[in-house]
């Protein structure tokens, strides 16, 4: 994967077909740190990327729960950690639930939605970031860097 990509999505499908394709880069111990507004379409981010992996449960948003795990098959992964921090004011609350048990794991992909509200959890660890922005009802524009701590 080149340092940043950028991709213009024109609706949910091609946004879940983004997630898929970039599950097919990675390797196991990936940090992807999502963020940007509500409803831009993170999860749906998230579904193709579990899909990608081999998740066969359907994969939710965990806005209340915070964290769910997912067996994958993809590999040398076997599990995708889905975090959603919206609810979450420091990195170390979401430590405190048990996230350092999975973040940078070689077996695990860990994706977080609002990672900007908990960036000390995964600061020390090389991330691919992904930010999503809404250009219109349902264009996304989808920018995916490479970050190397």
């Amino acid at each position: 994967m080149r340092n940043k990509q950028t991709y213009i999505s024109h609706s949910p499908e091609e946004t879940f077909i983004l997630g898929k394709n970039l599950a097919t880069t990675l390797q196991g111990g990936e940090i992807l740190a999502m963020s940007d507004d509500l409803g831009v379409g993170k999860t749906v981010f998230v579904q193709g990327l579990a899909s990608g992996l081999g998740v066969k449960a359907k994969v939710n948003s965990p806005t209340f729960t915070i964290m769910k795990l997912y067996p994958a098959k993809k590999g040398k992964i076997k599990q995708l950690c889905h975090i959603d921090a919206y609810r979450l004011s420091s990195g170390r609350e979401l430590l405190d639930i048990g996230a350092n048990d999975y973040l940078g794991r070689e077996d695990v992909v860990s994706a977080i939605e609002w990672a900007e509200k908990v960036r000390t959890a995964w600061e020390d660890y090389s991330v691919i970031t992904i930010k999503i922005t809404s250009i219109s009802e349902n264009e996304r524009k989808i920018e995916i860097k490479k970050e190397i701590s």
